[in-house]
């Protein structure tokens, strides 16, 4: 087996069926506390981005943090890690926007050019500018007092491709409706005590995750900053509040993603950080031997293990279209746009598989 194909088996992958349940089958493994048991603390920062490639940067940063905070207690935050942090999600949305909206959104006629990676590397406030057509911080203005017509309104008066994309998507997507139960966790001492109690004593907890018993969801849409999560209750909101984050991340002075660290107990720490696709957690417990330190379990819930929980807002919307309608295909990739696993993913139509495997 080649090194590329055991890094995808050990990514896990999904199949997604429209009109059936379960609607989505599959999972990744859970593999940190395989991966991490026994070795020393700072392994976690060296092995999980290798694990977790998409947002490696985030990996690293929240298992930092986690074992810093387990080792002296509260521990403060570093400018500059909150800056890669927003650097890395910036860099997640452009990629998936440019590589993966066209064809999940509808086939355009004006392709965009990948080449515009480079141009986000070096100047995030002129490239955001340019897809805008105005600055981000007009923009924002609009968003921010009601994301519906401001959405609406430029995707209307836009000749940008990303404009079009959205505006001939509107419709489908608006049309799917899906409230939204955002996880509560940045932040939230007592719900992230509640997690820490579940992943200690649960196995499986980390791959089905609920908070307060209930199956939410995690996104661009409910950051520890937003008021009203509720609001971005249709898909084409959800996809827009992405493109809003992005940007809000191509400010010179973007509001910071969520970063932080509660420690549990002795050797012990919860850290957390707000991604392109939601609200990462890292837990790590450590024991002491003589003169040393080694992990004795690490557990990581990222974004998508919630979002793929079985009752959730995802799997919810896909059982409810009908697998023989024309349109749920296109319908069923919008709504794999906006919740964006990081898992790659198999669309599934009555039975027969579709020849592409979509790696997100």
């Amino acid at each position: 087996m080649t090194s590329t194909a055991t890094l995808a088996r050990l990514g896990g992958s999904l199949v997604v069926r429209p009109g059936q349940q379960p609607a989505i089958v599959g999972s990744r493994p859970a593999l940190a506390a395989t991966l991490l048991r026994g070795q020393p603390p700072q392994a976690a920062a060296q092995r999980l981005p290798l694990l977790y490639s998409l947002c490696g940067q985030a990996h690293r940063l929240t298992a930092e943090l986690a074992v810093n905070t387990a080792l002296h207690g509260e521990t403060p935050i570093d400018p500059s890690s909150q800056r890669m942090l927003e650097a890395e999600t910036r860099r997640e949305h452009v990629r998936r926007i440019l590589l993966e909206w066209p064809r999940l959104l509808g086939n355009q006629p004006v392709r965009p050019d990948p080449s515009q990676l480079h141009a986000w590397e070096h100047s995030p406030q002129q490239a955001m500018h340019a897809w805008l057509g105005e600055s981000a911080a007009q923009w924002l203005e609009q968003w921010d007092t009601e994301p519906f017509s401001a959405l609406n309104d430029w995707s209307q008066r836009s000749d940008h491709w990303l404009a079009q994309a959205l505006a001939d998507c509107r419709d489908d997507a608006h049309a799917l409706q899906l409230p939204v139960h955002a996880l509560p966790l940045a932040g939230n001492t007592q719900a992230l005590h509640a997690v820490a109690e579940q992943l200690r004593h649960a196995s499986d907890f980390a791959l089905h995750p609920v908070a307060f018993g209930l199956p939410c969801e995690t996104g661009s849409w409910t950051r520890e900053r937003e008021a009203d999560p509720q609001r971005y209750a249709s898909v084409w909101l959800r996809l827009g509040a992405r493109l809003a984050e992005l940007a809000r991340l191509s400010l010179p002075q973007p509001s910071g993603l969520a970063l932080g660290a509660l420690a549990l107990g002795p050797d012990e720490a919860l850290a957390w950080s707000e991604t392109s696709r939601g609200l990462l957690l890292h837990r790590v417990c450590l024991e002491r031997m003589n003169t040393r330190v080694l992990i004795s379990d690490y557990q990581v819930i990222a974004p998508t293990e919630w979002n793929l929980h079985p009752q959730g807002a995802l799997a919810q919307g896909l059982a409810n279209m009908s697998a023989s309608d024309p349109g749920t295909r296109r319908r069923a990739e919008l709504l794999m746009a906006a919740f964006d696993p990081c898992i790659g993913f198999t669309l599934k139509l009555d039975e027969v598989p579709s020849e592409e495997i979509i790696h997100a």
